[in-house]
């Protein structure tokens, strides 16, 4: 959209400040007076005063529009929202659901006992569009090797569709969903000493009733902290699954255009920097960093079938978040993105990513949630100033109209920690 038309309909809609007829309010005295042109003298109502063009641009979110919070509370782990609203999510060795937004939850299923589930937890909960319900066990503590579980349609118990060699499934990041294909990752600090990595991608085609291993990237760099997948993407416009890896030297981003069958690299190895969100556009691809500057990369496509020619096809950073300029230490890094796509002909879609503090960084407090409908302008829509908070992930909206609901979760850490809220329409 041309930016001074959008500019021109921002200015005469948004918070105008403009007083409706037969309202009152005070003038500059304390008196209470009328704004009915009639009861004031006047026939003629006053000019509205000029909106100040939205801040950003240039590089920088857009700031002018905020989310409408309706609640926000401590209540528990949402993890997951399927097509139909219902929330998923876990406590301890259970899988828990919400039909209200999670305002009330109930066990559906528990490994507690379960031998493969030992001392550690359920990591994540994933619902394709075929309904079937897949959860990650394990592999945290490394008291157990993470599975990738499929849940009995009449939840008697559950089939081990894969065990990680080393590492876990995240909730934060590592999965995407597109009608029948799920792509899956697993995530875990690497043991170098005896060459264990989390550095396993699976491929379903099926809505997630199999799974198979479709990349392993060897380890280059063992100075670098790690060997892992930090994020997957299937991406509907190419037919393409992208892969982002890191750590540092180890560092890539891979694509697939024959559902992993064989792969393209972006340049050398830790030749990129490090990337923690992949989301496929229309038109483009965007990355969510994990390092400084902090914000989107992206990459402009002409058509489905292009593809990136080097790491200097990508802009970077295209959009940067505001951080404390008195400090460029990494601040903040992409956790896991809401994507919905409406129409892939005309590109209809939105894209939330929440950015959370780096708990390495000691001072680092801000998280924030960006959003864009064409992955070039982004919107920054809420920002917490405060460690007691980490974003993590986001659960809708299921739709671009209706209410646009949306539930903005920090499920790593203490009892969880949810907004809920509205997104504002900040496109036409």
């Amino acid at each position: 959209m041309d930016r001074r038309r959008f500019l021109e309909r921002t200015a005469t809609t948004v918070g105008t400040g403009v007083a409706l007829a037969g309202c009152s309010m005070d003038d500059e005295s304390g008196n209470t007076r009328s704004t009915d042109p009639k009861e004031n003298g006047s026939e003629t109502e006053p000019e509205p005063e000029p909106e100040p063009e939205p801040e950003g641009g240039d590089g920088r979110p857009y700031t002018h529009y905020d989310l409408n919070v309706r609640t926000e509370r401590e209540a528990g782990q949402p993890v997951w929202i399927d097509q139909n609203g219902r929330m998923y999510g876990r406590d301890g060795p259970d899988v828990v659901v919400s039909d209200d937004w999670w305002e009330t939850t109930e066990t559906l299923y528990s490994f507690e006992g379960d031998p493969k589930l030992g001392d550690e937890r359920v990591e994540t909960v994933i619902v394709p569009d075929s309904g079937r319900i897949l959860v990650g066990i394990g592999g945290h503590f490394d008291e157990t090797t993470g599975r990738l579980e499929l849940l009995n349609e009449d939840l008697s118990g559950s089939e081990t569709l894969y065990e990680f060699d080393w590492g876990r499934t995240s909730n934060s990041m590592g999965h995407a969903v597109h009608e029948n294909i799920v792509v899956i990752s697993c995530y875990e600090g690497s043991d170098f000493d005896n060459g264990n990595h989390a550095n396993e991608v699976l491929l379903s085609t099926d809505g997630g009733e199999s799974f198979e291993l479709v990349l392993e990237p060897e380890t280059v760099d063992m100075d670098a902290a790690n060997n892992h997948i930090h994020d997957v993407e299937y991406d509907p416009y190419a037919e393409r699954v992208w892969v982002a890896v890191g750590d540092h030297g180890n560092s890539q981003i891979y694509w697939s255009n024959d559902h992993g069958s064989s792969w393209k690299e972006l340049t050398e190895r830790g030749g990129v920097t490090m990337i923690t969100q992949v989301a496929a556009f229309k038109d483009c691809v965007v990355f969510g960093t994990d390092g400084a500057p902090e914000g989107i990369i992206r990459w402009e496509r002409e058509g489905p079938d292009d593809e990136p020619n080097g790491a200097g096809d990508l802009v970077r950073p295209h959009v940067q978040i505001e951080t404390d300029p008195n400090d460029d230490t990494m601040e903040m890094y992409a956790r896991r993105r809401w994507h919905i796509r409406e129409d892939l002909e005309s590109g209809r879609e939105l894209c939330l990513m929440p950015f959370g503090y780096s708990p390495m960084h000691d001072t680092a407090e801000d998280s924030v949630v960006l959003a864009s409908v064409d992955g070039d302008e982004w919107y920054e829509l809420y920002r917490t100033e405060t460690r007691e908070i980490l974003l993590t992930n986001v659960m809708g909206p299921l739709s671009m109209d209706g209410d646009r609901r949306t539930l903005i979760s920090d499920s790593n850490q203490g009892d969880g920690y949810q907004v809920d809220a509205t997104v504002p329409k900040f496109w036409d």
